[in-house]
């Protein structure tokens, strides 16, 4: 049974994207900061017959992300792919945004990403695995009052870009996806738009983009980009 390790599952596109892949008759480990979602997502997906556990993991925490590879590898002996999907964001002028706000978009969605490849590519280059990144619209086109959000997912698109570069010979694939707006509750809050609201992307296309590159049911070379609209 191939092994997938979401970041973030506990809601929106994770939670989606641990769905999907167990669809796909994957097992999922549901890497997660908040306790209560991560139980309940572990819970749900169990009780309709899938795999998954949950490990409490925050992604800007280097000896966190790497306990969550620990257990995972322990767990099911296999990582096949890695999802980066965990994600903040504060919207607002650079000038008014607090540092603590700066310095956890950057945590979080930025060195979250790295550590976890890094922490996740010797596993990974043992089954020949895949890396899948939650980038944005807007880490490739700059936007008013989202300058930290939009360097950090600019960031993510780079990283991706370049790790597919430096893994070429390994077999590892990287992509990441740049969605639109999102159904989930970090678009409600960011842009004040309401659930449902015409014109979002509902988390699932952005998680069966996800696992269609992961399992190479879409096509796409490794350092791609790939718009989800």
């Amino acid at each position: 049974m191939k092994v997938a390790l979401v970041t973030g599952a506990g809601r929106g596109i994770g939670r989606a994207t641990a769905e999907a892949f167990a669809r796909e008759g994957w097992a999922v480990v549901l890497a997660e900061l908040r306790r209560t979602l991560g139980r309940r997502a572990e819970r749900e997906l169990r009780r309709a017959g899938a795999t998954a556990r949950f490990v409490e993991t925050d992604v800007a925490d280097a000896a966190s992300v790497a306990a969550a590879v620990r257990a995972t590898l322990a767990r099911f002996g296999r990582l096949d792919c890695l999802v980066n999907n965990a994600g903040v964001v504060e919207v607002g002028p650079l000038a008014d945004l607090s540092l603590a706000d700066l310095d956890r978009m950057l945590a979080v969605n930025l060195r979250g990403p790295l550590l976890a490849a890094r922490a996740a590519l010797p596993a990974l280059r043992r089954r020949a695995g895949a890396i899948v990144s939650v980038a944005s619209q807007l880490g490739k086109e700059g936007a008013a009052d989202f300058v930290v959000y939009c360097a950090t997912k600019f960031g993510v698109v780079g990283l991706t870009e370049a790790l597919a570069e430096e893994v070429a010979t390994s077999g590892v694939r990287v992509f990441a996806v740049c969605p639109g707006l999102v159904d989930t509750p970090l678009a409600h809050r960011a842009v004040g738009v309401a659930p449902g609201a015409p014109g979002l992307i509902r988390p699932e296309t952005v998680a069966r983009v996800i696992v269609d590159l992961a399992i190479g049911r879409r096509r796409a070379a490794s350092g791609a980009a790939v718009d989800v609209t």
